[in-house]
Parts: structure tokens; sequence; C-alpha cells
């Protein structure tokens, strides 16, 4: 099976599951390195980092996860209708929002 890694948030990582990334605060120190398993406290000491997302490695057959995450890809770029709603119509905010949404299906 080959591994590939998924972007999944917090409440549904699990103990056990392994890092694919390293896991940074928002100051940009490490706090764990990739490849670390996740255990109970990590996964509790997140909230105290406020660490809402996180890079961990899968199955490529593991179904359950990989329409958990396409529907997280959704969820993300229908966001993006909600965060422009009032910006101003024009190339500017035309050419961020395509950016902002070319980012967002990347990282998935």
């Amino acid at each position: 099976m080959s591994k590939k890694h998924h972007f999944i948030p917090v409440s549904k990582v699990r103990a056990g599951m392994i890092l694919s990334e390293n896991l940074l605060d928002k100051l940009g120190h490490v706090l764990l390195p990739s490849g670390t398993e996740l255990t109970e406290n990590t996964i509790k000491a997140m909230a105290h980092h406020e660490i809402h997302q996180l890079a961990v490695l899968s199955d490529s057959a593991d179904a359950e996860n990989d329409n958990s995450d396409i529907e997280f890809q959704q969820k993300k770029i229908a966001r993006l209708d909600a965060i422009f709603r009032h910006a101003p119509v024009g190339e500017p905010t035309d050419m961020l929002r395509i950016y902002v949404e070319k980012y967002r299906r990347s990282k998935s």
C-alpha cells in the first residue's frame, strides 16, 4: 500500500497516527517532528498551542479518511464564498481569490 499525507482537523486526529510534516506552533517553532506517532497526550496538548489541523500519513486504501479529506477540502473551498462576500469586485480581488483557492486545493 502506498502512503500519502492528509490534512485533517485536530478533532479527527486519533492516537497512533503519524505526522507527515513537522508540527509547528504559531511562531514557527517545531513542536513535533515529522514521523512522530501521536498519542492521546500529544493530541490534548495541541489545544494549548492553537493547532487546528495537521498532516498525517495514511494508507491510500483508507476510504473513510479519503472521503473525509475530500469533504474537508470542499468545505475549505466553499468557505471562500463567505470570506470574499464583501470584497470589492475587480481584478485584484479576483486574482487574490484565485490564488487562495489554488493554495487551498494544493494543500490537501
